[in-house]
């Protein structure tokens, strides 16, 4: 009994002395340095994003941490010393998500789309036979990326700076059609376009497959004239191929056009400008109804560079 209760008193002497020690070394954080990341958008000094995310990356590529800044200067934070390598871009998109691990195969992906989302529909129209199988993705919004390189954060060093500089990833397309018959308030229109790249490599800084089609919104800009405006990652992620802007009607009457020369022979590939001439839509209520499945009036339209 009396060798019991020395063990006791022995266990209740060490167990303040294993606490202290246990605390020390959980609030030792001399390996935690202060880093401070600083955005440089002389490129585009009118970006605007809602938030920054720097991803750090260990020399391997495996992934180490994420950082988001509500300021599109950036800010101060912790990181553990050590190399890393850096990929950034704009964060809280609606459409755009991230998708990746490694630093080599990390990027920017659309969300899937329904083809007539535009015009708030479901059902499934007509597609050019040779983009059929092409996933459906959605339009992006504008989006900054950036890599950083590689990055040294020395323990115990005062004053160290990141200075990454943002890019646009993204590029501006615009389609007008003009002399356009029947255009009436009764009747819904939306478009769509094959052969777009809807993924964004970071580490590479490039537009990549698959190929997609993308939903499109139409602006009516007076009673003869279509325009639509939209952004998008590229065209042709991995060979040249056909695209067919589509005209899809509520009266479930659509109309292709081959845009594949202007696309490729734009003169500035970044701001893509495409016009068309002559489209004659359906007067509302001459078409199919809506609520039958079949589709009408398929009209293929070859536009002339000259």
């Amino acid at each position: 009994m009396k060798t019991i209760l020395r063990l006791f008193m022995y266990i209740a002497l060490l167990l303040p002395l294993m606490g202290c020690e246990h605390r020390e070394l959980c609030y030792d954080h001399s390996h935690m340095t202060d880093l401070e990341v600083v955005f440089d958008w002389s490129k585009i000094p009118d970006a605007d994003p809602r938030t920054m995310v720097v991803h750090f990356f260990r020399p391997d590529g495996s992934y180490f941490r994420r950082m988001d800044f509500v300021s599109r200067e950036g800010g101060k934070m912790r990181i553990e010393a050590g190399e890393y390598m850096v990929l950034f871009h704009n964060g809280e998109t609606d459409v755009v998500r991230e998708k990746g691990t490694d630093y080599y195969d990390y990027m920017l992906g659309s969300l899937t789309s329904s083809l007539l989302a535009p015009m708030g529909r479901t059902d499934s129209p007509p597609r050019p036979s040779d983009s059929a199988d092409e996933p459906v993705a959605g339009v992006p919004e504008e989006i900054w990326t950036g890599v950083g390189g590689k990055v040294n954060v020395i323990r115990g060093k005062e004053g160290q700076v990141v200075r990454l500089v943002p890019m646009t990833a993204t590029k501006e397309y615009t389609i007008e059609i003009d002399n356009v018959e029947n255009l009436s308030d009764g009747l819904d229109i939306s478009a769509a376009l094959t052969g777009m790249s809807s993924q964004f490599s970071l580490s590479g800084q490039c537009h990549v497959g698959p190929h997609s089609t993308l939903p499109l919104d139409i602006e009516r800009v007076d009673d003869h004239t279509l325009i639509a405006r939209f952004r998008a990652f590229g065209h042709c992620p991995e060979e040249d191929r056909r695209h067919i802007f589509t005209i899809y009607t509520s009266e479930k009457t659509y109309h292709n056009f081959d845009v594949t020369q202007q696309m490729h022979e734009a003169s500035d590939p970044s701001h893509i400008f495409i016009r068309l001439d002559g489209l004659k839509l359906p007067g509302t209520g001459t078409g199919m109804s809506p609520d039958v499945s079949g589709w009408d009036d398929i009209e293929d339209i070859d536009i002339p560079m000259n």
